[in-house]
């Protein structure tokens, strides 16, 4: 039997369904649902369809209407705070564009255009949090907003905290006006008005605590509200808010970067924070119903846990820095809950749990942290019972790496001879592996401790190649090195000035330097320089890992001038070349230093710039190198250029004979920051008392 001639397609579908409705078998019509969701206006209710089907339907018919018995879901029962109209939408798009461009005349009136926005703003403010476009301008409007105008802000967004942190866009607005209000709650004076209801940030604060910890168990491993709880733990402890390893377990790599407005005003959150004693009391309350619900099944989860691991992370670091190491041994703190055996024997079920994570990529990086906060006492049986074994084994895997590297920051030196010796064993290995980062702590920790490094490179040496040239551009990953596990001996021949094209590995960069530190193992890689041709020097002058192993072998406190002066006469004829170059500047500027005690050389560097001055004066990199040489003054004023360059000799001799190096710039400002934050300190955080001494 023929089948029926049927047209495929969605507009030969709509046409048939428009057919049947022309022809009355299917009729449509709106009434206004009893339960009113969520549109435009969040006082009116939405239209509901219903179907009816008249005559025969098909069996493909599927009805639109809301089904009865299914619940509702969490994200349907958490109030809907409306929609922003067009013209709203469009004023909130202006006032970013004018804020972008910072075309106000002063700062006083940028503030006050922020504060008639603000004004502008009131009854919508759980609006534009909730809003796809304008939430991402309210971050910014918070960053360069006033003390009183986040005091505002937050206390708008207090009693709806909890529906906000769990809001895929207002809870990046949470999380920056709290970084925001961090930076007031010091100074903060404000205090409890009766007519307003104003309140002060730290009241403001916790008020979030007091409205999020019934429900903390549930958000830690929320999708949006655990990044905010992350926020709030470290605002409540005092511990600063831009230190990197704070910003890698606040935001996923995944979190959109909303740039500031670049207008120079905004400030970083400061470093060091004084925080209120009531601060430190919620935080308590905080760790402790974090966990008092959980057992310790459901806390071990929580490791493996890609979202609640980082906060887990957290509250382990913070309970036992706020608390101290004797917070540990409460029962009910996060690490007794996590690792309730305190023997921690092989076949326990702790000892079970803590070999589970060494090799899982997200429960690795919680005993990291369980390493690198643990008291004393428990490491040295966590490391004897269930890590010294294993030390060699770990070292060669790409997870377990990662851990035994923060064991070897805490072993003492006894225990690090031994580990060392179970990881030189499997140094071929990690070579060809490329666990370099263990190899370079190691070699960090061996100098710290006053471990012999002798055997470690001698165990580079055998990995690497015994020809000093081969060894270290192996170690940049200039030359391949899939040869090296399975014939260490091999030694192949210098590579040709073309063949070392691609960029240097950073993490043998950083070996290299390591080992330049060291009087043992400086020779391996400074010879390694010399025996290097000039265009291969050049070239790894030029790259921007390479280039720091040329600057640290010249000013390495193991260099000398004689050990200098071979390798700086490879750079005669190519100073303005490097001058020139975005990393071969840097090393141009070190020459300077590096070439004190030559001054010969020195006068023969700077007459090559002077050569090329036309080329450097148009360069961006090549006018700082004609700065730092002083080249103006040797040009116009040898006498004193000559005599400039011999006291920078005798600076240099001076530091020597006292045990010191001379100091940058950068070094000395630190050092006056730092001794006007002591001297703050001690008056109390008062900056207008000046003491009688000084």
């Amino acid at each position: 039997m023929p089948k029926e001639n049927r047209q495929r397609g969605r507009l030969q579908n709509k046409k048939r369904k428009r057919d049947e409705y022309e022809k009355g078998k299917i009729d449509i019509t709106r009434h206004h649902s009893a339960h009113p969701l969520p549109t435009t206006d969040a006082g009116d209710g939405e239209a509901e369809i219903e179907i009816q089907v008249q005559g025969e339907a098909g069996d493909e018919f599927i009805s639109f209407g809301q089904p009865t018995t299914p619940a509702r879901s969490a994200v349907d029962d958490r109030p809907f705070y409306g929609l922003l109209d067009e013209q709203e939408q469009a004023y909130y798009t202006d006032v970013n564009a004018k804020l972008e461009a910072n075309d106000f005349g002063s700062p006083e009136d940028k503030a006050i255009f922020l504060d008639a926005v603000y004004r502008e703003s009131q009854g919508k403010e759980l609006k534009i949090a909730s809003s796809q476009s304008c939430s991402r301008y309210l971050e910014k409007w918070i960053r360069i907003s006033s003390a009183e105008q986040v005091r505002r802000w937050f206390g708008k967004f207090v009693g709806h905290f909890l529906q906000l942190v769990q809001h895929r866009f207002a809870s990046h607005c949470c999380e920056a006006l709290f970084l925001k209000a961090a930076q007031f709650v010091a100074e903060d004076k404000a205090e409890w008005e009766q007519d307003g209801g104003t309140l002060s940030l730290e009241q403001l604060f916790l008020a979030v605590v007091e409205e999020l910890q019934p429900n903390l168990g549930y958000l830690l491993t929320e999708r949006f509200a655990s990044h905010v709880v992350r926020v709030l733990l470290l605002v409540l402890s005092g511990e600063p808010l831009n230190d990197i390893s704070t910003v890698s377990v606040l935001a996923s790599r995944k979190k959109e970067k909303i740039e500031a407005y670049s207008n120079g005003e905004e400030s970083n959150p400061v470093a060091s924070r004084k925080v209120p004693p009531s601060f430190h009391e919620a935080l308590s309350r905080l760790i402790s119903s974090s966990v008092a619900t959980l057992d310790t099944t459901y806390i071990r989860a929580l490791a493996t846990h890609p979202t609640g691991n980082p906060t887990l992370q957290l509250l382990l670091r913070l309970e036992l820095v706020s608390g101290g190491k004797s917070r540990a041994k409460h029962a009910d703190s996060v690490l007794h809950r996590l690792l309730p055996d305190e023997s921690l024997e092989e076949d326990s079920e702790s000892a079970k749990f803590v070999q589970g994570l060494m090799y899982d990529p997200t429960g690795s990086r919680l005993l990291e942290t369980i390493i690198q906060n643990a008291p004393g006492k428990m490491f040295k049986r966590l490391y004897g019972n269930l890590l010294k074994q294993r030390i060699g084994a770990m070292a060669k895997n790409d997870i377990a790496s990662y851990v035994a590297i923060r064991v070897l920051e805490r072993l003492s030196k006894e225990d690090l001879q031994s580990a060392r010796d179970e990881i030189l064993s499997e140094m071929s290995t990690l070579v060809f592996r490329n666990r370099i980062g263990i190899i370079k702590v190691l070699v960090e920790r061996c100098k710290i401790r006053h471990v012999d490094i002798g055997p470690v490179v001698a165990a580079l040496q055998a990995a690497y190649g015994d020809n000093s040239g081969d060894l270290l551009l192996r170690m940049l990953k200039l030359l391949p090195t899939g040869e090296i596990a399975e014939q260490p001996d091999t030694r192949q021949k210098q590579p040709e000035d073309g063949n070392v094209e691609k960029t240097a590995d950073i993490h043998g960069s950083l070996l290299a330097q390591t080992l330049l530190q060291s009087p043992t193992a400086f020779p391996l890689i400074h010879q390694g320089l010399q025996s290097l041709s000039s265009d291969v020097l050049l070239r790894l002058a030029k790259d921007p890992s390479a280039s720091r192993v040329l600057q640290q072998s010249l000013t390495s406190p193991c260099s000398n001038p004689q050990s200098n002066r071979k390798l700086i006469l490879r750079f005669y004829g190519h100073m303005a070349d490097l001058a020139m170059d975005i990393s071969g500047s840097h090393l141009a500027d070190v020459l300077w230093c590096a070439t004190n005690g030559s001054h010969f050389m020195k006068e023969r560097l700077a007459e090559e710039l002077r050569a090329a001055e036309g080329q450097l004066r148009e360069s961006r990199y090549g006018r700082t190198v004609w700065r730092n040489w002083h080249m103006d003054v040797y040009l116009r004023r040898p006498g004193e250029w000559q005599a400039m360059a011999k006291e920078s000799v005798a600076e240099q001799a001076n530091g020597e004979e006292d045990g010191t190096s001379k100091k940058s710039r950068l070094e000395l400002a630190r050092e006056r920051f730092a001794e006007k934050k002591g001297r703050r300190q001690r008056l109390g955080g008062r900056t207008d008392v000046v003491p009688a001494n000084a």
